[in-house]
C-alpha cells in the first residue's frame, strides 16, 4: 500500500472518528400532533357538517376572511380589504394579488362564484344552503324560481374584485364568510372527478385534492393520522411555523390522554371529565365556554313522540345538575333555552321552564302512559364516546326513575352516527351544536321548516314567522324581541329538550403557542406553532 493511499485512508478514519462522536441531529421537521376525536366524514368544505371535520379544514382551505385566533374579529385573509355600500347590501372584496392554488393555478374571484354556485346545487345536499341564502336571488335559484346564475348577487368584476350583493343587510355576514361552506375549491379538479353536485369524489383525496389554504393534504387513511403539510403556494407561507400537522382519530378520551401524557399528542380534542381537577393546575388545561348546546331531540314524525305532551314530559324529567356532574364541569352550564349565554347581545330575561318531574309525570299520564304503562320500545341513538356514554346513561336512569320509561341506548361511530341522523333513522337522538357565528340566529335558524339541519322534522309557523320577520327588521331592539318570541314556541313545542351549553376542554403543551381558548373553540393552524426544545 503506497503512502498517498494511506494517507486517504487515514484521513477517511479520522472524519468517521469525528463525526461519530457528534450528536445526532434531530429532526428539522415541526410536526404538531393533534386528537381529532373521530374519523373523518368527509373533507369536501361545502358539505362537512361536525367540528371534527372543520378544525381540518382550517388547515386546508381559506375563505375571503378569517377570524382572530384569540379575539374572533374578522381579519383579511383571500381578500386584502373590502368596502361596504352606505345601505349594507354590497360588499365589494379585493383578493390579494399573486394568489394560487396548491398546485400552482391562480386563484381569482371566479373561484369564489363557482364555489357559490356549487353550494347552491340543490343535488350536493349542502346541509349549509340556508347561509347563501342572504345572497340575492340565492333561494330562488337554489329552489328553482329562476334559472340562469349570472341574477344570484354574485359577482366576478374582475380576477382581483368580488363583489356580492345580499337580500337584506345582515349584520353578521362577515362572520358567516369565515364558514367553510363559503371557502373557494377548485373547478378544475371538481370537474376531473365527477360533476358539479357530486357527492365526496375522489377529489377529497390527498393525492388529488387542490386546496388553497397554509396546508395541503399530504395523506388520509382510515386508522391512521391525518396528516397535512406545509403549502409553498399559500399566500402567507412565510408566516407559518408548522411544517405538518398530524390529526389522531382518537376516540377513546383515556387513550387519547395515555398519548398526551407519552408526548405522541400536543394538543388533545377533549378532557375526560374525571380529570379536569387534576390538570386545573398544570398550566396545561385549556378550558372555555363554547357557544353550543346539546339537546336530546326526538324525531316528530315517530310515535309517541309527536305528540308534544311525551316531548316536554320528558325534557321536564331530566336533572340538569347531576348531568353537569356526570360532565366534570360543575354547575352553571345547564341549559333552558337555545341561545347560549354570551352569544352576542342576546339573552332571555326568565328562565323558559323549570324541571318538575310531577308535572312530567302528569303529560306523560294524560298522552296515555300512566306511570309509562304502553309505552313503545324506543332506542337512544347518540355519538359512541365514553364522556357520552355516561351522560346517557344518566339520563336512561333518570328517565326510569322518574317517568317508568326504559330507553335502549345504541351508540354508534362519528360517521354512521351523522348517517342515520340525515337520514331520519332514529327515534329519540343526541344533538349537539354549535353557532358558526356570534349571532343568535346560528342556534334558531337550524329548527326551521326548510333547515337542513332540522333533524326533529318539527315545523311551526308560530316559529317560524317570528324569525323571518326578524330577517327583515333593521331595529335591533325589535330584532331581539322576535329572536326571543320565536325562541319561547321552540320550548313550548320541546322538539329537542336542551341538556347542558357546551364547553370546551383541551390539554394543551407547554410547547405549543398561537393557541388560545375561545367561545367558538376555533384556532386557525397557521398561527399555531411549537418549540423544538
Amino acid at each position: 500500500m503506497g503512502s498517498r493511499n494511506l494517507s486517504h485512508l487515514s484521513l477517511a478514519l479520522l472524519l468517521v472518528l469525528v463525526t461519530g462522536c457528534q450528536p445526532k441531529k434531530r429532526s428539522t421537521l415541526n410536526i404538531l400532533n393533534v386528537g381529532c376525536g373521530a374519523e373523518l366524514a368527509s373533507l369536501d368544505p361545502q358539505i362537512v357538517e361536525g367540528k371534527i371535520e372543520s378544525d381540518v379544514l382550517l388547515a386546508l382551505f381559506e375563505g375571503l376572511v378569517m377570524a382572530d385566533p384569540n379575539t374572533l374579529e374578522i381579519r383579511p385573509a383571500m381578500a386584502s380589504h373590502w368596502d361596504i355600500s352606505d345601505d349594507g347590501l354590497r360588499y365589494t372584496f379585493k383578493l390579494r394579488e399573486g394568489l394560487c392554488w396548491s398546485n400552482g393555478d391562480p386563484l381569482t374571484a371566479e373561484d369564489f362564484v363557482f364555489s357559490l354556485k356549487r353550494g347552491l346545487s340543490p343535488k350536493l345536499g349542502s346541509p349549509w344552503t340556508p347561509f347563501f341564502f342572504t345572497v340575492h336571488h340565492a333561494e330562488d335559484y337554489f329552489s328553482g324560481k329562476i334559472n340562469d346564475f349570472k341574477e344570484v348577487g354574485i359577482k366576478a368584476r374582475d380576477p382581483l374584485h368580488l363583489e356580492i350583493t345580499l337580500e337584506r343587510p345582515v349584520p353578521y355576514f362577515l362572520e358567516l364568510l369565515t364558514h367553510s361552506t363559503w371557502y373557494p375549491v377548485h373547478k378544475g379538479v371538481i370537474g376531473k372527478f365527477g360533476k358539479i353536485d357530486d357527492r365526496d369524489t375522489r377529489w377529497i383525496r390527498a393525492e388529488n385534492m387542490v386546496c388553497n389554504g397554509p396546508f395541503v393534504l399530504k395523506n388520509w387513511e382510515n386508522g391512521r393520522y391525518v396528516s397535512v403539510k406545509k403549502n409553498p403556494y399559500y399566500w402567507d407561507k412565510d408566516s407559518v411555523a408548522l411544517d405538518e400537522i398530524r390529526f389522531h382519530p382518537v376516540a377513546d378520551t383515556a387513550t387519547e390522554e395515555r398519548m398526551y401524557a407519552a408526548g405522541e399528542l400536543d394538543i388533545t380534542y377533549r378532557t375526560h371529565v374525571s380529570k379536569i381537577e387534576r390538570y386545573k393546575n398544570t398550566g396545561e388545561l385549556r378550558l372555555s365556554p363554547h357557544l353550543g348546546c346539546m339537546w336530546i331531540i326526538a324525531n316528530c314524525r315517530r310515535v309517541p313522540f309527536n305528540d308534544v305532551r311525551v316531548r316536554r314530559a320528558l325534557a321536564l324529567a331530566i336533572n340538569r345538575k347531576e348531568i353537569g356532574k356526570v360532565r366534570g364541569f360543575g354547575e352553571g352550564l345547564e341549559s333552558y333555552g337555545i341561545v347560549p349565554p354570551g352569544m352576542s347581545h342576546y339573552r332571555q330575561r326568565d328562565r323558559l321552564f323549570q324541571e318538575n318531574v310531577q308535572e312530567a309525570r302528569r303529560l306523560l299520564a294524560e298522552a296515555g302512559y300512566p306511570d309509562g304503562k304502553g309505552f313503545p320500545k324506543t332506542e337512544v341513538l347518540y355519538w359512541l364516546s365514553d364522556e357520552n356514554r355516561q351522560i346517557f346513561e344518566a339520563l336512561q336512569a333518570m328517565w326510569k326513575e322518574n317517568l317508568g320509561l326504559h330507553f335502549d341506548l345504541v351508540g354508534q361511530e362519528w360517521k354512521v352516527y351523522l348517517s342515520l341522523l340525515r337520514e331520519g333513522d332514529f327515534t329519540i337522538a343526541r344533538y349537539r351544536w354549535y353557532g358558526d357565528y356570534n349571532d343568535p340566529t346560528a342556534m334558531l335558524n337550524i329548527f326551521m321548516r326548510d333547515d337542513p339541519c332540522n333533524y326533529t322534522h318539527w315545523y311551526s309557523d308560530d316559529y317560524d314567522t317570528p324569525l323571518i320577520r326578524a330577517q327583515n327588521t333593521r331595529d335591533d331592539e325589535e330584532r331581539i324581541k322576535l329572536l326571543q318570541e320565536a325562541e319561547r314556541v321552540f320550548i313550548r313545542e320541546m322538539p329537542g329538550a336542551p341538556v347542558y351549553w357546551e364547553a370546551s376542554s383541551h390539554l394543551v403543551s407547554h410547547k405549543v403557542k398561537g393557541w388560545y381558548p375561545n367561545v367558538m373553540d376555533h384556532h386557525p393552524w397557521k398561527y399555531v406553532s411549537k418549540s423544538q426544545d
